[in-house]
């Protein structure tokens, strides 16, 4: 097979054509040499080979669903490269560092194309695709978009075999592509004989700096893919174990290890599941919802013995696993600045809050805290409902959002389930004792194709007593006056 360092410019594709497989580097054995021979000379270390990807048929699609289909590509390729780009259109993978483990570029190409089709059928694409390798990221996408599908091994061919490329590949603007054509510049090679200050000023200095990259005179920044993380582990007990509370020290060293591989990653976890396997009967999942993202191995243990202490298992545990469901963004909690007497000095935050509410639901089981959030709604019996604390968004209070916004009136914390009627005695109001109106009135009335006609006027009333009132008078029928809901 023809050396490919001996040639500019090799084909590797053909879809009928073999791919050129690269040469194995030849070993080198450290000879010893007596000290007063000449020093050694450090090799110098291999560049890099750089396979460019390119999918014509993505173009068509949105944005969005482009990223998409890119991503579960650029998860498929990871199984030849461990460096993966993202570019308009295509993938880039290093591959020099491959080359040995799969014993040539052939064999890589083969392993991934055949996958990579099939994905590409899968999304409802064509399967076809262009590729192309060289030393450079940006040469190796304007190789593959040529379509000559080819093989640049050495960096000093490299500027010879984009010289034969057309100027297409660039993929400028139609105002540059005019230039371009009435200065007759049909090919990469009638660039390089311009002067760069002059290509600067007429095409601007991304242009050529994308010429720079293209030949490696300039640095390359790359966003490289990363793979969604992912966290199970599981324990095969060297016993059956009856007891729950005996698996707690496994429990315990898995979570150690989660604690580490979030740590590593910058990551933490609000949603975990540990199954607890038996022989012939369904896994016993103990599932652990957190308010707040965590990665404390002390709060996670804590939240699964209490989960355990009121569990009771069908059948003896054979083994253990826990799995991530959820992953989140690690975002740190900085500690008190000021010190009361040497001491950290004792407040209140969400923090203990969500830690209570946590261990609550682990004790109760089930969804039994909820919290409130306000529903777009005149009426305001149904202003408000109910829903679980774990729901996204929700807080340990009422929920504010654009869609449900909260009325800027006052409202009462204290909404009566039943308005209580008042009393009116020559023209004053009493509860209890006398009331006084103090704010109002707020009209509220229900739609027309609402099921029940409600008309009222609001009032902010105080008692003799100082508890402030949320009262209203009825505008249809006998007028009456009613309590609604007292305020804080």
């Amino acid at each position: 097979m023809e050396d490919p360092d001996s040639s500019k410019q090799l084909p590797l594709l053909a879809h009928s054509a073999r791919i050129v497989a690269l040469p194995r580097p030849v070993a080198r054995v450290a000879a010893v040499v007596p000290e007063s021979a000449a020093p050694v000379t450090t090799l110098k270390a291999s560049p890099s080979l750089w396979y460019a990807l390119v999918f014509p048929q993505l173009a068509e699609q949105t944005p969005s669903r482009q990223q998409q289909i890119l991503e579960q590509l650029a998860g498929l390729a990871q199984a030849v490269s461990a460096t993966i780009s993202f570019h308009p259109h295509a993938l880039v993978c290093e591959v020099r560092s491959s080359l040995n483990y799969f014993g040539g570029i052939e064999v890589i190409h083969d392993r991934i194309k055949s996958t990579l089709s099939e994905q590409l059928i899968a999304c409802g694409l064509s399967g076809d695709f262009l590729y192309s390798a060289s030393p450079t990221v940006s040469g190796s996408l304007l190789l593959a978009r040529s379509g000559q599908n080819c093989l640049v091994y050495r960096h000093e061919n490299l500027r010879s075999a984009l010289g034969q490329l057309p100027t297409s590949v660039l993929e400028l603007n139609k105002e540059q592509n005019r230039r371009l054509y009435n200065m007759g510049i049909r090919y990469l090679r009638d660039i390089w004989r311009l002067p760069g200050d002059g290509l600067r000023k007429r095409f601007g200095s991304d242009f050529v700096n994308l010429l720079h990259k293209a030949l490696g005179s300039a640095p390359e920044p790359t966003r490289n893919y990363l793979p969604p993380p992912a966290f199970l582990t599981s324990y095969d007990l060297p016993y059956e174990v009856e007891l729950v509370e005996r698996i707690l020290p496994v429990a315990d060293e898995m979570l150690a290890q989660l604690c580490d591989f979030l740590r590593r990653r910058d990551l933490s976890a609000s949603h975990l599941v540990f199954s607890l396997s038996h022989e012939k009967r369904s896994s016993t999942k103990i599932a652990i919802g957190l308010r707040q993202p965590s990665r404390s191995r002390e709060h996670l243990s804590m939240l699964l013995e209490t989960h355990i202490a009121n569990l009771s298992v069908p059948a003896p545990i054979v083994a253990v696993s826990l799995e991530v469901k959820k992953f989140d963004a690690f975002m740190s909690h900085s500690d008190h600045l000021l010190l009361d007497n040497g001491a950290v000095k004792p407040g209140y935050t969400d923090r203990h809050l969500d830690t209570f509410i946590e261990q609550l639901q682990a004790r109760l089981g089930g969804n039994p805290v909820k919290s409130i959030a306000t529903v777009a709604e005149h009426c305001p019996e149904y202003a408000c409902e109910q829903r679980d604390y774990n729901e996204s968004g929700t807080r340990g209070g009422i929920r504010r959002t654009a869609d449900n916004p909260v009325a800027s009136n006052p409202r009462p914390l204290w909404l009566l389930s039943e308005p209580v009627q008042l009393v009116v005695r020559n023209g004053k109001l009493y509860h209890r004792k006398p009331i006084t109106l103090v704010n109002g009135p707020e009209r509220i009335e229900t739609r027309w194709w609402s099921d029940g006609d409600i008309r009222r006027d609001y009032y902010v009333a105080r008692e003799d007593n100082g508890s402030r009132l949320w009262i209203f008078r009825e505008k249809t029928g006998a007028q009456h006056w009613y309590l609604h809901g007292f305020f804080a």
